[in-house]
Parts: C-alpha cells; structure tokens; sequence
C-alpha cells in the first residue's frame, strides 16, 4: 500500500488519544473512586473509533490502488480481513481468560476485519464515491431504530443484542460499517487511483514535527495490542490500581 504521511499522522493522533482514554478508563474500571467524574458511558470513546475506522476505509482505496485484476484486488481485501480477524480472535480469547463477564465479541478489529470483507464489491467495481457515501449514511441512520431491540446472541454483529449483554468494546457492523463506507467514499475522492488530489499535494513531504505520530499511525496495530497490558503494568506498579 502507498502511505502518505498525513494518513499515518492522523492515525498516530487516534493511537495517543486511544491510550489516553483507555488510562482512564482502566483506572475509573478499577478504582472508580479516583476518578469520580468519568463516565463511560458519557465520555465514550466513539469519536476516537470513528476516527479510526474512517481512516481504515480511506485506505482500503490506497491498499488496493496499484491492483489492476478485479478478482487479485477482492483476494487481497479478503486477505486483509481474515488477517485483522484472527488478531480480533485473540482480543476475544484474552477478555475471555481475564474478564468472562464482559468477553469482547465485537469490537473494533472484529468490525475493521469483517467490514474490510463487506466492503470488497464497493472497492473493486469503484463504485461512484456519493453511492458509497449514501449507503454508509443509510447504514449509520438504521442505528437509533435497533438501539433498543433485543435478539440473540447470533445477530450481535448488527448491533441487536441479547438482554443483560455487557462487553468491554462494542462497534457492531450497523452503524460502524457505514463508518468505514464514508471513509471508503472520502478515499476515492482524496486519494484516486492511490494519488493525492490536488488539495493534499500541497502537503509536500513530511514535516519533522509529525515523524512521530506517524510512527505511531505505521504501528497502530502492534500498539492496539499491547497499549492495554502496558497501561495495567504501569498503573499497577504505580499503585493506582489494586491487584
């Protein structure tokens, strides 16, 4: 895939605001008592995913840019897919082990693998942006009508769940796959063909003050894995959060 700095950069701002929410998060989890103004269900970290999951559709169209055969391109989405799902498999297993009340089963690397697949026929027919654009709004607005119902746990993955269901990270297909479409739609308008528009070439090279965010935004996978861990050693040894 070509990688343009801005993208990387921007991906390292949702790496480092991920981390931070997820600092507070751990400790209000743990010890609600020292921070008794954080919510989250109030300070909820959608607007960090959607950041996310929009620059993960933006570059579906760079990753599959230099692919000139339909079925190579459609292989190459589906490889990615099943690659960011088996990492989702093993959220899944750790939450599991440490936390069997509020298992992940659909969180954001499940929703970036499976809508990475679903997204196959809008990237490789390069269907027009507007259309890829609509049907990502028709998807988000579906949202508030499943919001309260109740169903089993098979149709978790679109957003209507079980009664008493509770997980750590939740970003079902309906409203999030529409995420990524609109981010599918703004790629093939800022970036065709894999090239910058006219706009973003005024971006020149990459200034120094960005070189580390995005060599964050280069890492972002490794460090959605590890940052949790990481953040648990750290505020445990601190003394911030018991054993």
């Amino acid at each position: 895939m070509g990688r343009y700095w801005e993208l990387d950069a921007c991906r390292g701002v949702a790496i480092l605001l991920m981390i931070g929410y997820h600092v507070l998060f751990q400790i209000s989890f743990f010890d609600p008592a020292l921070l008794p103004w954080f919510d989250p269900y109030v300070f909820t970290g959608a607007p960090i995913a959607f950041l996310f999951v929009t620059i993960a559709g933006i570059s579906l169209i760079l990753f599959t840019a230099k692919e000139a055969s339909l079925p190579k391109t459609a292989q190459k989405m589906f490889v990615r897919g099943v690659y960011i799902l088996f990492f989702a498999a093993v959220i899944t297993i750790a939450s599991w082990l440490l936390f069997p009340s509020e298992v992940v089963v659909f969180g954001i690397l499940h929703l970036i693998g499976c809508s990475t697949i679903l997204a196959i026929p809008f990237v490789v027919l390069k269907i027009r942006g507007w259309i890829v654009f609509g049907f990502g709004v028709i998807i988000i607005a579906l949202s508030p009508f499943l919001a309260y119902v109740r169903g089993p746990a098979l149709l978790i993955p679109l957003g209507i769940t079980p009664v008493g269901f509770a997980t750590l990270d939740y970003e079902p297909l309906i409203p999030w796959f529409g995420v990524l479409l609109i981010g599918v739609a703004l790629g093939s308008v800022l970036y065709r063909g894999g090239v910058r528009c006219k706009v973003l070439e005024k971006l020149g090279e990459m200034p120094k003050v960005a070189s580390p965010l995005a060599f964050l935004g280069r890492h972002s996978l490794l460090i959605y894995l590890i940052h949790n861990p990481i953040i648990f050693a750290v505020l445990w040894i601190a003394g911030v959060i018991p054993w």
